[in-house]
């Protein structure tokens, strides 16, 4: 009897034993699916962070560019008329058929070409070299075409530091 007696205790002891096991087993189950809905959680509420940082960036480029754009259409439309306005003085002006000094001239267009190579990094090293050497015949520049390229050439200016400004603007909000 005190057999039975013991393996009914010990049945008793491993059924409890198998019951604690089972329940400490779905208590560990349920603490790592909270952990994983936690992290989940959390990476979900990352991303959503970074998207909306990155289409508020994107909004915020989109404005500093359509803001130079209308800048630039600006500085355009004052250039043209200024043009305009100095097309028509010149044309009345003497001094204007005048030849510019053949060293000045050359130091423009060599300026002018250094640049141009600058930019276009396509351009042959000898393509630099055309059109220079003596001037046969007439001016190379009068005056009056210098005052033509001074507008628009400021225009260009401006219109590139405009940009250049939107560029560090855009910089300094996405920092």
């Amino acid at each position: 009897m005190i057999k039975i007696y013991l393996l009914l205790i010990a049945g008793a002891l491993a059924a409890a034993f198998g019951a604690g096991w089972s329940l400490q087993g779905s208590r560990w189950e349920a603490d790592i699916a909270a952990r994983d809905k936690q992290s989940s959680e959390l990476r979900q509420t990352q991303q959503q962070s970074i998207i909306a940082q990155q289409a508020f960036t994107f909004q915020r480029v989109n404005q500093i560019a359509a803001d130079a754009y209308q800048r630039s259409l600006s500085i355009k439309a004052d250039s043209d008329e200024k043009q305009i306005i100095y097309r028509t003085t010149v044309k009345r002006d003497p001094v204007g058929r005048q030849c510019v000094p053949d060293a000045v001239s050359e130091r423009l267009l060599d300026d002018a070409h250094r640049l141009r190579a600058r930019v276009v990094h396509s351009v042959a090293p000898d393509a630099n070299a055309t059109g220079r050497g003596a001037v046969t015949a007439g001016c190379r520049l009068t005056y009056a075409q210098a005052v033509y390229w001074i507008e628009p050439l400021l225009a260009a200016l401006e219109q590139a530091n405009s940009q250049l400004d939107a560029i560090r603007t855009a910089q300094a909000d996405s920092k």
